[in-house]
């Protein structure tokens, strides 16, 4: 590769005036950065759902992720069923998560999570 293509492809000449060169650190820093708004924008949506549904029930939201990631169920599913089922589903999703097996086995078969 030449020189010259090298130079085109740096973005540590698209400075300004009195501007120092970019460090490994500064680079390392701006990527980190990146990196987590990134990650932030996806997970943020997933979380409010999770804090929507942990309040909704009455439940702490630690609990609430840890029964999620335990089934892979989704926080929106399960505020569709409460939704949809009223009292009666709220009190199921409740004992769902807190450890009722009879509850969870209904649950499974309204969404079908557990294999």
């Amino acid at each position: 590769m030449k020189l010259k293509s090298l130079l085109k492809e740096s973005k540590a000449w698209e400075r300004k005036f009195g501007e120092p060169l970019p460090t490994l650190e500064d680079t390392t820093r701006a990527y980190r950065l990146k990196q987590e708004e990134e990650l932030n924008d996806s997970f943020k949506p997933k979380f409010r759902d999770t804090e929507k549904l942990a309040k909704k029930i009455g439940k702490n939201v630690n609990d609430v992720v840890k029964f999620l990631k335990d089934y892979e169920v989704e926080a929106d599913d399960l505020m569709d069923v409460i939704e949809t089922g009223g009292r009666r589903y709220h009190l199921m999703v409740v004992a769902a998560i807190g450890g009722n097996q009879k509850a969870l086995r209904k649950l499974d078969d309204l969404l079908g999570f557990m294999g």
